[in-house]
């Protein structure tokens, strides 16, 4: 498989949430590190909105770890602030993805910043994106986000 670019534009996935009172530091304002749970939760619903079950693909012996992370902050978002995560495919190689995030708040961007994932076998070895997997990642949403 070559590096996928352009992508295309509906390789992107938006989720709401919103802030709990345990993700603030005692400003008041969302603790850096909590953001790293939302691209996260945004990198799931990515999956999930197009049909993926990731114990499925960890039982195939496909594993994807983070290895780089990489968050710019623009603006503090805080308790009970409804938020969007905006989660979309950066970069596809044989053996890597990116993802790319935005967090918004009523449109206006708090933070972005990007994953890579490496494909791995079960004993943490370097390992091709199955075909179907990479397809997977390149298709529509199919499945509304919950």
């Amino acid at each position: 498989m070559k590096p996928t670019a352009p992508l295309p534009d509906h390789c992107v996935t938006r989720l709401a949430l919103r802030v709990r009172f345990f993700e603030t530091d005692l400003m008041g304002i969302v603790h850096h590190a909590a953001y790293l749970t939302y691209v996260e939760a945004g990198r799931v619903e990515y999956l999930r909105a197009r049909g993926a079950d990731y114990r499925v693909l960890n039982e195939r012996g496909f594993h994807m770890p983070v290895v780089e992370a990489r968050l710019e902050y623009k603006r503090a978002a805080r308790f009970d602030d409804e938020l969007v995560v905006e989660t979309r495919l950066g970069a596809l190689t044989r053996v890597t993805v990116r993802f790319d995030y935005r967090v918004l708040r009523n449109g206006e961007l708090l933070t972005r910043g990007h994953t890579t994932l490496a494909c791995v076998d079960d004993t943490h070895r370097p390992k091709r994106i199955p075909e179907d997997v990479a397809d997977m990642l390149l298709m529509p949403e199919r499945h509304v986000a919950q």
